[in-house]
């Protein structure tokens, strides 16, 4: 970690107001009546009206050498497409600000609506990461995938334009659908069309009973790829039918897949399969074409069908992801049927689409601890704020806690509070809890083996997203050398609305081996331990915030109003310990992302 540099005195503090009113004095209340005895348990109560001072790790990180983002697209009087002069396109750029150019719809439109559109497309640069959307869309809401959206995106895939379509519901229900369409950034131009069909249903009949046989049921990419790959299908029913060649294979998976019957996936040239979940029960169905190849069919299932979303726009967008930019144009638009006429400037609503400012964060860049704002609780002052998913070999991990003595599985330990889900990633998740300060810290290479332990010694709750249904309030609980126990808990989605929560480890819970409850708002859940876990000896000694080490994207939360058990000696108070910043420089070479 020789590339970080601690920085020291840069943090302001506000006194707004004084112990006498209660705001942000640390109360300490013991489980009995009398005087605790040293290092006792005791529930300790928070308000956060002024700094509490506790021990951190990397929460707040300044980036150094930050890039400038330049997004520079709307209409043109140019003809890259071939359509004539004007068009729409430009420059796009990845980035947490938001930025569109697009038609208000008079009417918003659902999944309940017929859909379509088509034009022409032209791809002139392509740097790594970047990715470009263009199709239906919410103005509202803005991070990656986009909420209440259908849309196609180009998206680099070994320095060629991918070209994926992705839906996702107003509820953060997501889902997306890759192909083999590989643009070059060359320029040339390629015509498209998308069509969605709400009323369509599948065939869930099998007619192909030999394929069925040998499509496997694991859904879903990172399965193993002789399972899923068309090579390997191909082997294996090639010793029941020697004379199958492996066109005559590729028409029979993607007349199962127009069916509704199966999936597929593509990327780094892996071209894969599997039965849909549904078994064949779908309902609506997209077609995509480019140019004059086989058309592509995805199928909604019947649980996103039915939810809700709202389409307000129509046009090119970016996504809050890391990477650099794209320069693409699309004209000769047909968009639910009406032409669109751009031969001169169409005057479409735009948002930050000619614009240069510095990118304020990239990925693992946390931001989170004390601030005086005021999200999630009754009065200001509360801590939370930007949490990355980082692989197990980041050095960027974190953690911002209270220290909290010694405790173990034999102790009873419950927290409570308000919570404020700002926003979120598609792959993304953060912690709070109980966990070891010693583990959350520990450093990994790439491909250590210990790095499956990254997640040692945690009891508490994960905010962790599922792009199926949006993102669980889950308990979890973990130590050295043990599996992890999960569940699922309540679906909790950012809804901008303060929500209160609780948690609550009995230890004499579940025959004696433990069991933990939490409540979110009316939601309960439980979660029994398993006897390896309780025989772990799991030791914690922080309560507080931590990152996920586990590569994926970013949350935003905050908490306020806690309670929380801790082990204090009578009249010690904790150490105060005033908050640091970490500088570390931009990752250009990796477009915002090193690892």
């Amino acid at each position: 970690m020789g590339f970080l540099s601690t920085c020291h005195g840069r943090c302001i503090h506000w006194h707004l107001f004084s112990c006498a009113t209660l705001a942000g004095c640390l109360i300490v209340v013991t489980f009995a009546l009398a005087a605790p005895p040293t290092d006792a348990l005791v529930q300790v109560r928070r308000n956060f009206g002024e700094d509490p001072g506790w021990d951190h790790y990397q929460n707040r990180i300044v980036g150094v050498d930050m890039p400038m983002v330049i997004e520079d697209f709307g209409w043109s009087d140019t003809s890259y497409v071939n359509a004539g002069k004007g068009e729409i396109g430009g420059r796009v750029d990845n980035s947490r600000y938001q930025a569109y150019y697009a038609i208000p719809l008079g009417k918003p439109l659902s999944f309940d609506d017929e859909i379509s559109a088509s034009g022409k497309v032209a791809l002139r640069h392509l740097g790594l990461r970047g990715v470009g959307y263009f199709g239906f869309f919410n103005s509202k809401r803005h991070t990656w995938r986009v909420w209440s959206s259908m849309a196609f995106r180009i998206w680099e895939e070994d320095m060629l334009g991918q070209i994926m379509f992705d839906w996702m519901s107003s509820d953060w229900q997501a889902r997306g659908a890759e192909t083999a369409i590989l643009l070059a950034p060359d320029g040339q131009p390629h015509s498209w069309s998308f069509r969605y069909e709400p009323n369509v249903r599948s065939d869930p009949t099998w007619h192909d009973k030999s394929l069925e046989r040998h499509i496997t049921d694991q859904t879903g990419n990172g399965r193993a790829y002789e399972l899923q790959g068309e090579e390997f299908i191909f082997a294996r029913l090639k010793k029941e039918e020697p004379k199958l060649t492996p066109a005559a294979l590729h028409k029979r998976l993607l007349q199962a897949r127009d069916q509704g019957l199966i999936e597929y996936f593509h990327r780094h040239d892996q071209h894969r399969w599997w039965k849909r979940e549904d078994g064949g029960h779908s309902h609506g169905r997209v077609t995509l074409q480019f140019d004059n190849q086989t058309p592509n069919v995805f199928w909604f299932d019947e649980k996103i069908r039915r939810a809700p979303v709202e389409f307000d726009r129509f046009g090119l967008f970016n996504i809050k992801r890391f990477g650099e930019w794209v320069e693409v144009y699309f004209g000769d638009l047909t968009v639910n049927g009406q032409e669109i006429e751009l031969s001169q400037d169409p005057h479409w609503d735009a948002r930050n689409n000619r614009a240069e400012y510095v990118e304020p964060n990239f990925h693992g860049m946390h931001d989170y601890g004390w601030s005086q704002t005021n999200w999630a609780g009754a009065q200001p002052g509360e801590i939370g704020g930007l949490f990355w998913r980082t692989e197990p070999e980041d050095p960027l991990f974190s953690y911002y806690a209270d220290d909290v003595g010694e405790l173990t599985l034999d102790d009873p330990l419950e927290f409570s509070g308000s919570i404020y889900f700002d926003t979120g990633m598609t792959d993304a998740a953060a912690y709070f809890g109980y966990f070891n300060h010693q583990d959350q810290t520990t450093e990994f290479s790439k491909g250590d083996a210990d790095a499956g332990r990254q997640l040692a010694n945690m009891l508490g709750i994960t905010i962790s997203d599922s792009s199926a249904v949006g993102y669980y309030f889950a308990p979890m609980a973990s130590a050295q050398n043990t599996d992890t126990v999960r569940a699922q808990g309540p679906v909790f989605t950012p809804g901008h609305r303060r929500r209160h929560f609780s948690f609550r480890y009995d230890p004499t819970a579940n025959k004696g081996v433990g069991r933990v409850e939490i409540t979110l708002d009316d939601h309960k859940f439980g979660m029994d331990l398993t006897e390896a876990y309780r025989r772990s000896g799991a030791v914690f000694n922080r309560f507080g915030l931590a990152n996920i080490r586990g590569g994926g994207h970013s949350v935003e939360f905050y908490l306020d109003d806690l309670s929380y058990t801790a082990r204090r000696s009578a009249g010690v108070k904790p150490k105060f310990v005033k908050q640091t910043y970490v500088e570390v420089p931009y990752p250009h070479e990796q477009g915002g992302r090193r690892y």
